[in-house]
């Protein structure tokens, strides 16, 4: 986004804040939960953290508080809230702030930044390592939230196949999360994907 942009969006928080929320929601609501399902593997879950979000950012009147860059807030805010909802499916007790009750504050904390930034790349990593068939099954299904069936007319393949192809998916990427020594993530989203 722009500086301008930003800089107008600031200006019509100052003036009307529903107004300026409805702009960051038409702006970013898409770009965020994209964003999301990049960690969460659930297009319906990634667009609900979101709304929660933005639900959050307007009735606790978080933008008053927020000097910096909104984009940069509302990125850092869907990582953390994708995280704990990850972490919730395991039914841990440790969370990630959502960063809601202390915006622009440094949200570098260096050793989280970088266990998120590695379990992302041994995610991305254990997709990559997937067949094509496999890979663009578990894409269609977990990033478009498209049902076997769906899939299976897509790809002129069966429901069952298309199955299949999806157990040995998660599979696998278990297996590849094991062998990284992130097996506590594996089992976090197998619960999620079930």
């Amino acid at each position: 986004m722009p500086v301008d942009s930003e800089q107008f969006i600031r200006n019509a928080f100052a003036t009307d804040p529903r107004l300026g929320c409805e702009l960051l929601f038409r702006q970013y609501f898409a770009p965020l939960c994209s964003h999301a399902v990049r960690f969460v593997y659930d297009r319906q879950l990634a667009e609900d953290l979101v709304a929660d979000l933005f639900y959050a950012f307007y009735t606790k009147e978080i933008y008053r508080q927020i000097t910096g860059s909104y984009r940069a807030y509302l990125y850092q805010a869907v990582r953390n809230k994708a995280y704990n909802s990850l972490r919730w499916e395991l039914g841990r007790q440790e969370t990630l702030p959502d960063d809601l009750d202390r915006p622009d504050t440094e949200t570098t904390q260096p050793d989280r930044l970088l266990q998120q930034d590695e379990l992302y790349r041994a995610l991305e990593q254990a997709v990559q390592q997937l067949s094509p068939q496999r890979q663009r099954v578990f894409l269609l299904s977990r990033f478009e939230g498209k049902s076997y069936k769906e899939i299976a007319e897509e790809m002129a393949l069966s429901p069952k196949t298309v199955e299949n192809h999806l157990l040995r998916a998660i599979s696998m990427v278990r297996q590849s999360l094991r062998q990284q020594k992130l097996i506590s993530w594996g089992f976090l989203f197998i619960a999620a994907w079930s």
